[in-house]
């Protein structure tokens, strides 16, 4: 199917959007049964986290079907993960006459940025918030007061699959940036009268997800900090030519 254009009807735009969702359905089903497939590898990676949580944890399946379903969501998130240059393709293709590139270019350059910050928000959140998040929520028990470590193996990952992608999703900022500073929506100066407040949504996320410690709290919001810098940088680079801010 065509690309999108302006002059077509509004029909012609609703049933363009329907071929590019089936796409992105069909491309997060196909990922997630590859993803399925290596389910029990990718569940014992996310569970290594927590052996070196300095209290015994045990993860716990409550319900017959629960082994099922836990896999499935890791499916899903897997069959995202897979799919999101397909994913982000489609998108680009569906909004692309909107811009004056329209270039392969800048779609491969697009998908490939994306794809990039998404992996490394999930590396971020894997190797950085999600030890010290587990290593404060498991602290917060008095000594005096006797407390078992029992979970259920479906909260666990869901807590967990959460945390990586949000933070993949946080890490599309320079992204999002890029695209709302094409269509008019942002600009350089908006990001930078508001840095202030973005700094303290940091800190506060940081204080939430982190032990309290400057040291932890530091490792947490200067990634975060360097990211909205970068957004304000793509965003200067990429502002429409006829802009003046």
């Amino acid at each position: 199917m065509k690309a999108l254009h302006p002059e077509m009807p509004f029909w012609d735009h609703l049933e363009e959007l329907r071929w590019r969702l089936i796409k992105s359905i069909v491309t997060i089903i196909i990922g997630a049964l590859i993803t399925y497939k290596f389910a029990d590898p990718i569940m014992y990676w996310l569970i290594l986290p927590a052996e070196s949580l300095s209290i015994d944890l045990n993860l716990q399946v409550l319900k017959i079907t629960s082994m099922f379903t836990v896999k499935l969501s890791v499916a899903l998130f897997g069959g995202i993960t897979l799919g999101l240059p397909l994913l982000l393709y489609q998108f680009w293709r569906f909004v692309s006459p909107a811009f004056e590139d329209k270039h392969g270019f800048a779609i491969l350059l697009t998908i490939v940025f994306s794809s990039g910050f998404f992996v490394l928000g999930m590396c971020f959140a894997y190797f950085a918030i999600i030890p010290f998040s587990l290593s404060f929520f498991t602290s917060l028990t008095s000594e005096s007061i006797d407390v078992d470590y029992n979970f259920t193996l479906e909260g666990y990952l869901t807590y967990i699959l959460w945390l990586i992608f949000g933070c993949g999703l946080l890490f599309q900022l320079p992204v999002i940036s890029t695209f709302l500073t094409r269509i008019g929506l942002l600009t350089p100066a908006f990001l930078r009268e508001y840095r202030k407040f973005a700094i303290v949504v940091f800190l506060i996320l940081g204080a939430v997800f982190t032990p309290p410690d400057p040291v932890s709290q530091i490792l947490i919001v200067v990634p975060l900090v360097l990211l909205y810098e970068f957004s304000i940088i793509v965003s200067k680079l990429f502002k429409p030519k006829d802009s003046l801010v």
